[in-house]
């Protein structure tokens, strides 16, 4: 039987004294690890990112929250590990099973 697909939206916040490249390297490090940072072609937000990750059976919401804070938590320390100054101060993951998710467009004729 195959797992079910959830999407996940990543939002952080980094301490204000972490390296701009730092920053760079830590959604790059994400989108290295199938985090994406566009949708239909346009970037996300800055700081947020999406992943559609399939849990394995028996696996919950619970379960994939779980793992989408430790890749960020495994990203913060890969570019910490190359000599980066970086700090997470806080960050949210919403996991959802269904319904309906886009990017907010420009109202017609903005």
């Amino acid at each position: 039987m195959a797992g079910v697909a959830f999407f996940a939206t990543l939002t952080y916040e980094l301490h204000p004294q972490t390296e701009p490249d730092a920053a760079k390297l830590l959604r790059a490090e994400l989108v290295g690890h199938r985090w994406q940072d566009r949708f239909e072609g346009e970037r996300m937000p800055s700081n947020t990112l999406w992943i559609k990750r399939t849990a394995e059976p028996g696996q919950t919401t619970d379960d994939v929250h779980a793992a989408c804070g430790a890749d960020l938590h495994r990203a913060v320390a890969a570019v910490a590990g190359m000599g980066k100054k970086i700090a997470l101060v806080r960050a949210w993951v919403q996991v959802a099973g269904g319904g309906t998710f886009a990017l907010v467009r420009k109202p017609s004729g903005a």
